[in-house]
């Protein structure tokens, strides 16, 4: 063959052709799963064709599965000691992988993560939760991209939601003052507990089983587990300053 078109060949043993060319002046060895010189050769013409294009995929990138993406992403965390290890898994094994789990990293499209939002919210989910699956789903992709050699080609545009979970109308702001006022009389909990309640309207039974490790103060969020809502889906939601302010104190030297 002519000097730069590649090369086709066999090996011992083996039924089938392989093809041998070049990027960037890195050989790339590929099986034809054929034993047919023409299809050896379509193959290696495709391969050259997509390397001019700038559409070239190495086989390993174009095997990459999402899962195998969201173990990266969950060894990088505990190895770096992050305490939202389990928010993380739980965002992976509840929501994203029901949804992206069967795919190739490849298949993942802006198209298809707007079809993930969509679902989302007709599941109910508020759009902080969903921004943090999405910041998940995003960093699995950033991660991958920035592995040696590089585990896939390029990260999907993922857009963010506009996040507007506090719930208003429920109370004028003097009768809010004369409560949170009655509230912090009993008690520092007691005053956080009212003060979460107006914020986001959580029924009386989510606002008491509340523990110290739903908490994040890091991630400024709140986590309601599954089961134990309404609807026993879990929720999410993103602490307004006078929120954290208070459950920074309630949470202060507590483990559980």
């Amino acid at each position: 063959r002519p000097r730069g078109t590649g090369s086709i060949y066999s090996i011992k043993g083996s039924s089938v052709l392989w093809i041998k060319y070049y990027k960037g002046g890195v050989p790339i060895r590929e099986s034809s799963g054929s034993h047919k010189v023409k299809t050896a050769e379509k193959l290696l013409r495709t391969r050259f064709g997509a390397i001019s294009s700038g559409t070239f995929i190495p086989l390993q990138v174009a095997k990459t599965l999402v899962p195998e993406l969201a173990e990266d992403l969950l060894r990088e965390y505990r190895t770096n000691g992050r305490k939202s290890v389990p928010d993380l898994e739980a965002r992976w094994k509840l929501h994203l992988k029901p949804f992206f789990g069967h795919l190739r990293a490849i298949e993942v499209s802006t198209q298809l993560v707007t079809s993930y939002v969509d679902q989302r919210q007709k599941e109910a989910a508020e759009n902080a939760t969903i921004n943090r699956e999405l910041a998940a789903l995003k960093r699995m992709f950033s991660l991958a991209r920035q592995s040696t050699p590089p585990k896939i080609n390029a990260v999907p545009y993922i857009a963010m939601l506009k996040e507007s979970n506090v719930r208003t109308g429920f109370l004028e702001n003097r009768q809010h003052d004369k409560l949170a006022t009655a509230c912090a009389k009993i008690g520092l909990w007691m005053r956080a507990i009212f003060e979460v309640g107006v914020t986001y309207g959580w029924r009386h039974e989510e606002l008491l089983a509340l523990r110290v490790s739903q908490i994040n103060l890091l991630a400024g969020t709140i986590r309601l587990e599954p089961g134990t809502t309404k609807n026993d889906q879990g929720r999410e939601v993103s602490m307004t300053l006078p929120v954290k302010a208070l459950l920074l104190q309630c949470v202060h030297g507590k483990t559980s």
